[in-house]
């Protein structure tokens, strides 16, 4: 039986519900635009994925997030957009507290920018509260939950190893990057699957 020393748990998605149209729907409250028009110039364009990717600070990203749409967007209005569509999971975020209390170690991994690390407390203090400093930004990494290297950087700061590691995602494409690492994985689909898989390693929740 395989043993566990680290979980690591996605954001949206597993610690809670993020619903994108309607993050679409506050942006075109605060712009003026058309939804798909933001879609388009920030999401489809690749522009939004570049900044999970490192290649701005928080300031450049704003600043280029209103020139793409031609209309400043203030810090405030783009938190308030995103923190809009998060619906926090009170059994997950229980489950995380409980695993602590056990002296499991956990961490936080999600593919998302510098404005919104910047602003975690801001949009989800829940996370905040549980992980601290563990929770984790691909533009940190200069990468993606799509490259398998993200996890050996992630594991190199957490001073953790692959195979004592399980990653925890609902997105089938990070499962596959984070198992070609060598993590033991699991790909979200609610709270009872998950603890389905946590009592054969031997986690006790």
């Amino acid at each position: 039986m395989a043993s566990v020393d680290l979980i690591i748990f996605d954001m949206d998605g597993v610690l809670c519900h993020y619903d994108f149209p309607r993050r679409l729907t506050c942006l075109a409250e605060k712009t003026g635009l058309d939804t798909e028009f933001i879609d388009e110039r920030v999401f489809r364009s690749g522009f939004d994925d570049l900044g999970d990717q490192g290649h701005f600070s928080a300031t450049e990203y704003l600043d280029q997030f209103g020139q793409r749409l031609g209309v400043p967007v203030s810090r405030e209005d783009w938190l308030w957009a995103r923190r809009l569509p998060m619906t926090p999971n009170p059994d997950m975020l229980a489950l995380v507290a409980r695993l602590q209390q056990q002296g499991m170690a956990v961490a936080m991994l999600t593919n998302n920018g510098p404005l919104l690390k910047e602003g975690l407390g801001e949009v989800f203090p829940q996370a905040v509260a549980l992980f601290g400093e563990r929770a984790f930004f691909s533009c940190q990494f200069s990468s993606t939950k799509e490259v398998p290297a993200i996890f050996d950087a992630l594991l190199e700061t957490l001073d953790g190893q692959p195979e004592t590691t399980l990653f925890i995602d609902d997105s089938e494409t990070y499962i596959a990057a984070a198992r070609q690492a060598g993590l033991l994985v699991h790909q979200f689909a609610g709270i009872d699957g998950l603890l389905a898989v946590l009592d054969p390693l031997g986690i006790l929740i």
